[in-house]
């Protein structure tokens, strides 16, 4: 198999994003406090950096159909990199409101880079053949979520620090989390340079132009934006959408609350519980190997994602009903350990049913970078309201816990993350019993199984005709659809990756 570049530049980028993540989080309180701010301007920070990615996505998306890649890549790593250099320099800043101010900046600025997350799964849209599909999008967050294991420990490196720059001012353990930000962004920009090339054109025009058996007329569309707004509105678009902000909400749940409920019913303080949450980062990437393997022995990903969503639903109902007082470690950490591990059957597996969906509507077959990255919003979505719902109406203070009748640390609002789930299931259910589903399978088999000889006729066809409009997007794109099955071809992919 030919050497996959491109690989090698979407894993690199996606380990810098985590790891940027990471190395930031566990101090970033720190660091507010010690320039004059407040625990709430600290939790306003924290919730800025997914806010401007989600508003961000869409105009990386939009661009990536316009211009490829590259260009959009090297824009929000060359931003990410500022907000490293913005959160280097902030403490150089009057303390107080200006020195806060600059530290909001950056990561207003990282929130901005990261929103890239959606650049690598739309590459994958385009570029990756339908039998790779899943084992891809599991291979990129498997290395996300390597990174976020990663990352913390990375503040070895800075913890030392203690450098005069001027007489007010100098690196320390906190402000030079900005140059290790500032590195780790310009090695991605390399790798994107040197790595990352824009996807095969002629592979773009054979997928475009593929037929079923009862199409009289390529599959290229000069849809309205009202056409595609309704195809936007399709159940097999929505329920993917509402797939990926469940998992993301739900898993919220575990990382706002575990430290502050471990700490009320067990003692724990920041040392436990970040042994406990960093240990269930390889919990993800082992169960994100099981669903490369079993995507590769045919097992589809509508029935990889209901399985989740079940195993998930259960999760969440026993953290309901065992984080209790004065309980053991296990009732805190076995329970966390099943709702993470259900969390990568739902992940890769979501991002490929609706790369699927889009491919059979032709209003969004030329919108697959604007799509990922609409699909990347309901994440960050998650992302910037979960904490604050589940610190107001899901945990409950220490006298509240001593004052209720159960002990429990979770108030029953709580049990909204288990029915979540549930209703995404119902979702993909309705989907499933009335064909949808099936039917874009069909397409996707037909599409896959068309000779070489039928696909360029088609092309050539297209490329004769004076009645057809001429599409741009036709010489520079490439969208793959979803073929659940991988039919053993991934083991030489990952060998190549890590070449």
């Amino acid at each position: 198999m030919e050497f996959e570049k491109y690989l090698v530049a979407l894993t690199i980028v996606g380990l810098v994003d985590a790891i940027s993540y990471m190395l930031v989080t566990p101090s970033l309180v720190f660091y507010v406090l010690q320039n004059g701010g407040s625990q709430f301007q600290y939790g306003l920070i924290m919730s800025a950096f997914s806010f401007s990615s989600f508003c961000t996505k869409p105009v990386i998306g939009w661009w990536s159909d316009k211009q490829g890649y590259r260009v959009p890549y090297f824009a929000s790593v060359f931003i990410a990199l500022s907000g490293g250099l913005v959160y280097l320099l902030a403490s150089a800043f009057p303390k107080g409101n200006l020195a806060v101010g600059g530290i909001l900046c950056a990561r207003l600025l990282g929130g901005c880079g990261a929103a890239n997350s959606a650049l690598g799964f739309a590459y994958v849209a385009r570029s990756v053949p339908a039998k790779k599909q899943t084992a891809t999008n599991s291979l990129l967050s498997m290395c996300r979520i390597m990174g976020m294991a990663i990352g913390p420990g990375l503040n070895i490196l800075v913890a030392k620090v203690d450098i005069p720059i001027t007489k007010n001012w100098g690196l320390d353990s906190l402000n030079s989390v900005g140059i290790v930000l500032v590195v780790a962004n310009m090695i991605s920009m390399v790798a994107i340079y040197y790595l990352l090339e824009e996807p095969n054109e002629d592979n773009g025009i054979v997928e475009k132009e593929v037929l079923t058996k009862d199409d009289t007329t390529p599959s290229i569309s000069s849809s309205s934006t009202s056409e595609a707004f309704l195809s936007f509105l399709s159940m097999d678009i929505l329920v993917p959408m509402l797939s990926i902000f469940t998992f993301n909400s739900t898993f919220q749940l575990i990382e706002t609350a575990f430290a502050p409920a471990a700490n009320d019913a067990l003692g724990w303080g920041p040392i436990q519980s970040s042994f406990a949450l960093g240990s269930i980062s390889f919990v993800l990437a082992a169960n994100m190997f099981v669903v490369i393997q079993l995507s590769k022995r045919g097992v589809s990903d509508e029935n990889m994602l209901c399985g989740g969503l079940v195993a998930s639903a259960v999760a969440y109902t026993v953290i309901y009903l065992s984080w209790i007082k004065d309980s053991t470690p296990y009732n805190f950490y076995l329970p966390i350990v099943l709702g993470s591990a259900s969390y990568p059957y739902m992940a890769a597996t979501t991002r490929s049913i609706f790369t699927s969906a889009v491919k059979t509507k032709p209003a969004l077959k030329e919108y697959h970078g604007l799509m990922q990255a609409v699909l990347s919003m309901a994440a960050s979505v998650a992302g910037f309201t979960t904490p604050g719902i589940v610190t107001a109406y899901c945990l409950r203070s220490p006298e509240e816990v001593l004052a209720s009748s159960d002990l429990r640390e979770l108030a029953p609002f709580s049990l909204i993350a288990p029915a979540m789930p549930l209703v995404v299931l119902l979702g993909m259910v309705y989907l499933r019993v009335t064909g949808v589903i099936g039917n874009a399978k069909n397409v996707e088999s037909k599409a896959s199984t068309a000779t070489t000889d039928e696909i360029l006729d088609r092309a050539s066809l297209t490329e004769s005709s004076t009645l057809l409009p001429e599409s741009r997007s036709i010489q520079k794109r490439r969208s793959s659809n979803l073929k659940v099955m991988l039919e053993g071809n991934f083991d030489g992919l990952a060998g190549e990756s890590i070449r």
